[in-house]
């Protein structure tokens, strides 16, 4: 902290909403809330991402890996267009939303599309659990010619591309950070966030010696929404943590988006991969492999990974490849009626007072997780308050002294032994 405020002085700053989260969905409905002309500050302990945002693959999903058993997301079917309009600068015409969304035209997406691979030992029967989405377009078959090097034969098996892009996180946190950066600010060790008076006409928010007086705190701090949920009592949101172990494979020489399909509803694996900065990528790796090797030690998920990475990309060149794994919990609210164990249909949001906790279940959903939370805001009558300023001199000073977050390490950044 550039400076600091006398334990002795009481600062008091008056805002209209305060966001404790600096995720992709706080980052997000920061900016939301800022466009509809609220006084709001997003306070986040730790870089910004650190925890679910920087740990996933960025991929916008659309719903067109659920299949079979599985029931799909809800909501995600629009989310890809709803991405790109962002991603080019403001929404189509033709399109009914995004009006609102940041502005995330200088951020380049990773890859237009994730191919989805289906082996030959499928038969038919899978294909035609595809069919519905194949007529809408969410699947097109590929041609010979696009079939990536790594997999067999070209007359062996199905390669289809979904409508699914996939983003590059840290620079979307970037991205978005720089959208309000003066609006966003770390906590320092050692400060920490107490809540007080919490009614439904406002709450208190105590940092260090500041006393932030807001209409409402919204809490989209992922994992660190079990810790609000338990100091406020709140026993009607059961939460759950689901371990992912995802696998990391580096030195690899081309590019891959892949979902590997097998007869389980969700995909063997699913691949993408990231520029390693000396012409190489990460390629990293998600789906069944990292759902089942939560249970498994890094060297046991390695070996693992090995021997089914050759089996399902049976041309890939894994001679140079460094291996690594990286541990990470989606924190989410209990799914299917508060079902421990159940992934959630969709976004959830749920007010109690003065204060919302949210989740977006998904990177893909940080988008409709601020249409619920701005249409939560709307109807309690919560509007931008015209006579609200930053509070005193002081207060002033304290929020400029406190630094801004810089961008979580991304997983194969965190590495520190590779296999």
């Amino acid at each position: 902290m550039a400076e600091t405020i006398p334990k002795d002085i009481n600062v008091d700053i008056n805002l209209d909403v305060v966001v404790i989260g600096g995720g992709i969905a706080g980052l997000w409905l920061l900016d939301r809330l800022k466009k509809a002309g609220f006084a709001a500050l997003l306070l986040n302990k730790g870089p910004l991402g650190q925890g679910q945002s920087i740990a996933a693959q960025g991929i916008i999903h659309s719903g067109t890996k659920y299949f079979g058993g599985e029931t799909s997301v809800a909501d995600l079917e629009f989310m890809p267009a709803r991405w790109r309009a962002c991603l080019s600068g403001g929404p189509e015409p033709s399109t009914p939303f995004g009006a609102n969304d940041p502005d995330l035209s200088a951020v380049a997406p990773l890859s237009e599309a994730m191919k989805m691979w289906l082996p030959p030992q499928l038969g038919g029967g899978l294909l035609a659990g595809f069919s519905q989405k194949i007529m809408r377009s969410q699947m097109l078959e590929c041609p010979p010619e696009d079939r990536p090097g790594v997999l067999p034969n070209v007359k062996n098996g199905k390669l289809f591309a979904t409508d699914e892009l996939v983003v590059d996180v840290p620079k979307i946190l970037s991205g978005l950070q720089n959208l309000n950066s003066n609006d966003i600010r770390a906590l320092p060790d050692g400060v920490d966030i107490a809540f007080g008076a919490d009614t439904k006409d406002g709450v208190t928010i105590t940092a260090g010696p500041v006393s932030i007086k807001a209409q409402r705190l919204i809490c989209t701090a992922g994992a660190g929404n079990e810790a609000l949920l338990a100091s406020l009592g709140w026993a009607n949101i059961a939460t759950q943590r689901r371990p992912l172990h995802q696998v990391i494979v580096g030195n690899m020489q081309q590019p891959l988006f892949l979902h590997c399909i097998g007869r389980n509803p969700k995909p063997l694996a699913t691949i993408t991969s990231h520029p390693d900065g000396g012409g190489g990528y990460y390629w990293y790796i998600g789906g069944l492999i990292a759902e089942q090797g939560a249970t498994q030690d890094p060297d046991k998920l390695i070996t693992t990974a090995q021997a089914k990475l050759q089996k399902l990309l049976p041309n890939a060149d894994f001679t140079q490849a460094r291996w690594a794994t990286h541990r990470v919990d989606r924190a989410e609210p209990a799914g299917h009626g508060g079902h421990v164990g159940f992934r959630p249909g969709s976004v959830t949001a749920q007010g109690h007072g003065a204060i919302i906790v949210g989740w977006p279940t998904k990177l893909a959903l940080a988008p409709v997780l601020s249409d619920h939370i701005m249409a939560m805001l709307d109807r309690t009558g919560i509007r931008p308050n015209t006579k609200i300023g930053t509070g005193t001199t002081s207060g002033t000073t304290y929020l400029s002294a406190l630094p801004r977050p810089g961008i979580a390490k991304t997983p194969w950044d965190a590495v520190e032994t590779w296999n």
